[in-house]
């Protein structure tokens, strides 16, 4: 199962979905996904925290495939790292979406036959976007496990038509911005 061999590569770096769903060889996680990990320190024998991550991130995969992939990037900069590392693990049609700080416009991507929908993206939650953004009701939601709503959540998605203008990564790269995630905390 591909979701346990990014268990052993230790891509999981904060879990609180992980496990199969109702649907005979799906498999649904959501949490931190490590994209790049960091600096392996000798002396402590840890790594240092990861320089490239997908934050709530939310995947489903299907028979060793990734089927979907959402989640928010700190910078449009680990795009090309998610490409390099996963491109080989995308089911054909996989659903992409990734929420970005430093992005200056949603866009759409086609990188190696795959369209990526890149959505700037300043404060929010994703999970509560891609509900929104594949009109699935919370209420459709109630009772079923973690694991299932991410598959209902999957299949909602096959008809998400985003209208955002196509670009080139370049073009997406060189237009970023320095804009960081609004946090809320503890007053």
């Amino acid at each position: 199962m591909l979701l346990d061999n990014y268990e052993k590569e230790e891509r999981f770096w904060l879990k609180s979905v992980l496990g199969a769903t109702s649907t005979d060889g799906q498999y649904a996680f959501r949490g931190e996904f490590v994209v790049l990990e960091g600096e392996l320190k000798a002396s402590a024998g840890k790594r240092a925290p990861p320089k490239a991550m997908i934050k709530q991130a939310v995947i489903l995969t299907e028979a060793d495939k990734l089927r979907m992939v959402a989640g928010n990037f700190e910078s449009v900069d680990e795009l090309p790292e998610f490409v390099a590392r996963f491109k080989d693990d995308l089911a054909e049609n996989c659903v992409l979406i990734f929420y970005i700080d430093n992005l200056a416009e949603s866009c759409q991507v086609e990188i190696e036959g795959s369209n990526y929908v890149l959505i700037e993206f300043r404060e929010g939650m994703v999970w509560n976007e891609l509900i929104d953004a594949f009109y699935v009701e919370k209420a459709d939601l109630k009772g079923m496990s973690g694991e299932d709503k991410v598959a209902v959540l999957c299949e909602a998605s096959k008809d998400y038509k985003p209208s955002f203008p196509t670009k080139t990564l370049d073009e997406v790269l060189a237009s970023k911005t320095d804009a960081k995630r609004e946090v809320w905390g503890a007053v």
